[in-house]
């Protein structure tokens, strides 16, 4: 089906290869993906089954769709939750002078309280998927970014899930702590005012993500 299917929108510039979050589709990443290619960049915005093979399996279909769409490009990458935990895998896949810049949007770099919840009943563990199920603080197995390449997180902070509010630390997006975006080696760190659902399409992040791609720093 088409949304099986990567959208690729083609330009002669370096490549941003974008990936949605768990449970989510492409359609979350198209606002983002529109918005750099209309800014100069080869979009690759893939889709992949989140909730249905495990993080190395979907790695590879990842990689795969790269290798298709992506030539001999530079890669950089726009992630979404799940999507930057996979990203970081597949930036140790690339070759180093390929491996570009990468901005995470809202990622667990250091699991997930909510995941650690879930996987306390069996009824709502089958619901993570196996990729989910690896979210958590003690399940999680991604390796460190490449000390070359460039990196932001953002972080969102506004609340609309009240529902595992309880779960987290008082900064949060609804689904992750801000806290928990860290991760060693990052160049930047930015909190803005908006939720985990939303924040691919903020026009405010979009503007961010494109100053990072283009010049791997936004001061």
């Amino acid at each position: 089906m088409p949304w099986h299917q990567s959208v690729v929108r083609e330009n002669d510039a370096d490549a941003v290869i974008l990936l949605h979050g768990l449970w989510r589709s492409l359609w979350a990443m198209e606002p983002m993906a529109e918005f750099l290619h209309q800014n100069g960049y080869h979009t690759i915005n893939v889709p992949y089954p989140s909730f249905r093979k495990p993080m190395e399996e979907l790695s590879n279909l990842i990689h795969e769709a790269i290798l298709l769409h992506g030539g001999k490009r530079k890669i950089h990458f726009v992630t979404h939750s799940l999507g930057g935990l996979l990203a970081r895998r597949l930036l140790n896949i690339l070759p180093a002078e390929q491996a570009g810049r990468i901005v995470m949007l809202a990622p667990p770099n250091q699991g997930s309280e909510i995941v650690d919840w879930a996987s306390r009943y069996k009824s709502l563990a089958c619901t993570l998927g196996p990729a989910g199920a690896a979210l958590g603080s003690k399940t999680l197995d991604t390796p460190p970014l490449p000390a070359q390449v460039d990196s932001a997180v953002i972080m969102g902070k506004q609340s609309n899930i009240p529902f595992f509010r309880r779960l987290l630390d008082e900064d949060n997006d609804g689904i992750v702590s801000v806290e928990r975006g860290r991760i060693e080696g990052m160049n930047e760190f930015h909190v803005m005012d908006t939720d985990h659902t939303f924040i691919a399409s903020d026009p405010r992040v979009m503007e961010i993500t494109l100053k990072f791609l283009r010049e791997g720093k936004t001061d």
